[in-house]
């Protein structure tokens, strides 16, 4: 019989749920099982960085299994090896007889020239699939923060800072400037007429954004699981994300807020293109669905499956 893998690979949570989610999507389009491995991982890196997230993602969704378990898995996997592999395949629906006798297999880490592509073309199914496989507790912790006005994700970890002279726009895994974050703040304000409140998301220390901390109305939201505060970012009003952080990628994926991204790192859609009836791309007064938006936020969205009937129904 047919089966689909997922490999999880040695990375960050917005990282491992590319492979997975395609995995999952692919799995139901075509009715087939699904065997994950790789979750019960200990990450060596963050502890030798002295990072204040350790990146261990253990109990946060359903399928997971104890060592012994996921050892029967990888022997159900051996056990297939004479089956035909199909190494990271399209997601979509296969004729009955493409499927037969074969291993399908996703572990890859997309290009960041479009991280969504695969999972964008069905994004009401990722996102019914993706709220199934959360446990409960996870959820339940999520939904007992306040939905944050402005959400902000600064990603620091072991991305390194900008060095000077450095042009942002050509680099990669670097630090998003802290002076960034705070212009955007301000201009969100100016046009709301009123020092919103903005929920500061990070894998760095509070010290390490102490100018960022100067200004009015600013908390940070700290000592959750990773996968809670990507859960309640995506509640936020608005939702403002380091460039290159598929961490912020994925919280704006999983929400219908506005999405304001550095305008050096905007390669492909995340949700949908412009004027589908919510907002992603850099910050721009002159856009009206950005304006709108700004100017209606009041408690923030709703967690993972939040609904928008025109945003949903023109892409079903």
């Amino acid at each position: 019989m047919s089966v689909v893998i997922c490999k999880l690979p040695r990375a960050g949570l917005g990282n491992q749920l590319f492979p997975l989610l395609k995995a999952a999507v692919f799995a139901r389009l075509n009715e087939l099982p699904l065997i994950v491995t790789g979750y019960n991982q200990f990450k060596i890196g963050p502890y030798l960085r002295g990072e204040k997230i350790k990146r261990n993602y253990r109990g946060y969704f359903l399928f997971e299994k104890g060592l012994l378990g996921e050892q029967v898995d990888q022997f159900r996997i051996w056990r297939s090896r004479g089956d035909e592999d199909r190494v990271e395949p399209t997601v979509e629906v296969l004729p009955a007889a493409a499927r037969e006798g074969k291993r399908f297999i996703f572990s890859e880490i997309p290009h960041w020239s479009d991280h969504f592509a695969g999972l964008r073309e069905h994004r009401q199914l990722t996102l019914e699939i993706f709220e199934e496989m959360v446990c409960e507790g996870i959820k339940r912790k999520a939904e007992v923060i306040d939905a944050p006005c402005i959400g902000v994700h600064i990603r620091m970890g072991d991305f390194r800072k900008l060095k000077e002279g450095e042009d942002f726009q050509s680099v990669g895994a670097v630090r998003t400037p802290e002076e960034y974050f705070m212009q955007i703040i301000r201009q969100i304000r100016e046009i709301a007429g009123i020092a919103l409140p903005v929920s500061v998301f990070t894998d760095g220390r509070r010290h390490e954004l102490e100018t960022l901390f100067t200004m009015e109305n600013i908390s940070m939201v700290e000592g959750n699981p990773d996968l809670v505060d990507m859960l309640a970012l995506s509640r936020s009003g608005i939702i403002v994300a380091s460039a290159n952080s598929t961490f912020s990628y994925w919280a704006g994926f999983l929400s219908k807020a506005p999405l304001i991204l550095h305008p050096d790192h905007i390669h492909a859609p995340i949700r949908y293109g412009k004027g589908e009836g919510v907002y992603e791309g850099p910050f721009d007064v002159m856009d009206d669905d950005m304006v709108s938006g700004i100017k209606n936020i009041k408690e923030g969205g709703d967690v993972i499956t939040n609904s928008n009937e025109k945003y949903e129904n023109s892409h079903k």
